[in-house]
């Protein structure tokens, strides 16, 4: 096989039978191979960046390698806000970027050029920092060995992105011997017996204890037996935005999401429990607020982790640390010894979901007399198949879904390290040609859907029955809310230089259906089916994200603040005083 035809089967034979590709001239050796193959399938985007955006959906919905190929220079270049989005979220894809030939690059001559052939990038060098491996193949023999590493890197540990960069003289040679195969993915860390010491030495002394459900759980395939074994043993658990799509919403000891945007009770709950056991999630200043020192304060906080690095930050905030890999997770729990809870921890836990538990309501619509976004996404919610894919972009769109939606079957999700507009349209896609008979809802603000609008015409292409919703503040709510806050609700850039095209006409120039909604009553089961729809949601420009934390708090004292009485009231264990935001 020549070298393009070589990376084509490679690609067949680890199962990623769908490539996404923008072709171009550097590439289209291999993106010829991979449609000349048998077992292989292509979808040519509009920009190599939604490429990159649908390539991370596929683990997300599949646990496949999602892959892309994509020419030299600006081809590549337009990959790494995508990359960057599976880099921060620790999902593995696989990223291969054709090369101008060897004897044209910028080594010549012994001179070292900024660029000596045509649309020739260092891209190596660019994406570096945001993959697990990034590297460029001088030769067939290299082209077997770094396929082979790149796939196993990319599925190991603290799983991730990687790139190949394959110049076209390669994509053209004789590659000899036979094809290499990656082998077994191998476990990091602990051996489960010191993990389960480690967690029994912290659970035996936890009368409040509560779990937080990260990320990791899933990524591991771990969440079935955590969530049997949660159910079986009592223990309350709160989740982060990455855990959230992983387990049924309506699990007895399902509590809520927490953070900044967090509910209420879920924060009230860690904030006053003395054993916080976190599971794959890495705590940034979104769930445990801009001052760590405020994060559960009279908790012993154990983290499991496979990421050493992580690990070391936990270690400076004083917290307990295991270094394991959560594939492990179904043995560990085998020999956990179950907590003793206090009754009285129970209730208040109770307490607290009742009180708190899907009752986020926007009071700024109700005053604006407007459409609220938490009615429409459980209007919305209602209406979907249980086992949806829903992807969703970011700003107070976001915001709104993850504190509203409740997840049975669902698979959801968006790209919430990187958190880039106009994620969700091209994640959606890649959702929906991996799953075809899933319904899939691509769920966006007004602002993060003109980003990569363009892959509406991908959707008309593949006639891919997709529900698009735009939720249409008509501007960048979540910034306009830190303006409010910080700058005296001075909207530059986010209101004032910004606007909206009209959006039915831009679904009529593709082809597609639209339906506008100003009233909950115009949610209907038929907007759901019958081929692609974008669906334009009118909302207030002032409706604001509630609840939210203001920096300087801790996060069970969010805005719109609680009355001192209902706000001790939920600091039942731990006090917790109030003080003043501490601005920008």
């Amino acid at each position: 096989m020549k070298g393009a035809e070589y990376i084509a089967e490679f690609l067949a034979r680890v199962g990623s039978n769908q490539v996404f590709v923008l072709t171009g001239g550097a590439a289209a050796f291999m993106i010829d191979a991979v449609a000349r193959h048998p077992e292989l399938d292509y979808a040519c985007f509009q920009s190599e960046q939604s490429a990159a955006m649908a390539a991370d959906a596929v683990w997300r919905v599949d646990r496949k390698v999602g892959v892309t190929i994509a020419t030299s220079g600006p081809g590549a270049t337009n990959l790494i806000t995508g990359i960057a989005s599976s880099f921060f979220d620790s999902i593995p894809s696989l990223h291969i970027t054709g090369q101008v030939n060897q004897q044209e690059n910028t080594a010549f001559a012994g001179a070292m050029l900024r660029q000596n052939g045509f649309q020739e990038t260092k891209i190596v060098d660019i994406v570096r920092p945001v993959t697990k491996y990034a590297t460029m193949v001088t030769s067939p023999t290299q082209l077997r060995e770094e396929l082979v590493r790149a796939y196993e890197i990319a599925v190991s540990g603290r799983m991730g992105p990687v790139l190949i960069d394959v110049p076209m003289d390669i994509q053209q040679m004789e590659v000899e011997g036979d094809l290499l195969l990656p082998a077994e993915r191998s476990l990091e860390g602990e051996t489960p017996g010191k993990a389960v010491a480690a967690l029994n030495a912290t659970l035996a002394s936890a009368r409040r204890p509560v779990l937080l459900f990260g990320a990791g759980v899933g990524l591991s395939a771990a969440e079935d037996d955590l969530t049997d074994w949660l159910e079986r043993v009592r223990l309350p658990f709160v989740a982060s935005w990455g855990g959230l799509a992983y387990f049924d919403h309506d699990h007895p000891g399902y509590c809520g999401q927490i953070g900044v945007y967090g509910n209420r009770g879920a924060n009230f709950i860690v904030q006053n429990a003395d054993v916080v056991i976190v599971l794959g999630s890495r705590l940034d200043n979104r769930q445990r607020s801009n001052r760590p020192e405020n994060f559960a304060t009279a908790a012993t906080v154990h983290v499991v982790d496979v990421d050493v690095e992580e690990l070391k930050k936990y270690a400076s905030l004083g917290y307990r640390t295991t270094h394991a890999d959560l594939a492990q997770l179904p043995e560990i729990l085998k020999s956990l010894e179950p907590p003793q809870l206090e009754s009285k921890w129970l209730d208040y836990v109770a307490e607290m979901k009742r009180a708190y538990l899907g009752r986020e309501q926007s009071a700024s619509a109700e005053r604006l007399s407007s459409l609220s976004p938490y009615d429409v996404i459980r209007k919305m919610n209602g209406l979907l198949d249980s086992n949806a894919i829903v992807t969703a972009d970011t700003g107070a769109a976001v915001c709104w879904l993850h504190q509203a939606f409740k997840v049975k079957r669902h698979r959801f999700f968006t790209a919430g390290g990187n958190s880039p507009m106009g994620y969700a349209l091209p994640a959606s896609i890649g959702a929906k040609l991996t799953h075809k008979r899933r319904q899939v809802l691509c769920y966006n603000g007004d602002g993060g859907f003109q980003l990569n609008i363009q892959e509406l015409q991908t959707i008309a292409h593949y006639d891919l029955e997709i529900v698009v919703v735009v939720m249409n503040n008509n501007g960048y709510g979540i910034i306009k809310q830190f303006q409010d806050s910080y700058l005296q609700g001075r909207y530059v850039g986010s209101e004032e230089g910004y606007s909206n095209p009209d959006f039915g006409k831009i679904a009529q120039a593709y082809g597609l259906r639209y339906a506008r909604i100003e009233r909950l009553d115009d949610i209907t089961q038929d907007l759901f089916h019958g081929g692609a729809i974008v669906i334009e949601v009118m909302l207030h420009p002032q409706t604001l994200i509630e609840p939210k934390m203001e920096m300087g708090r801790p996060i069970n004292d969010q805005f719109p603040y609680l009355d001192d009485e209902e706000y001790e009231a939920g600091n039942r264990f731990v006090s917790y005083p109030r003080r003043k935001s501490a601005g920008a």
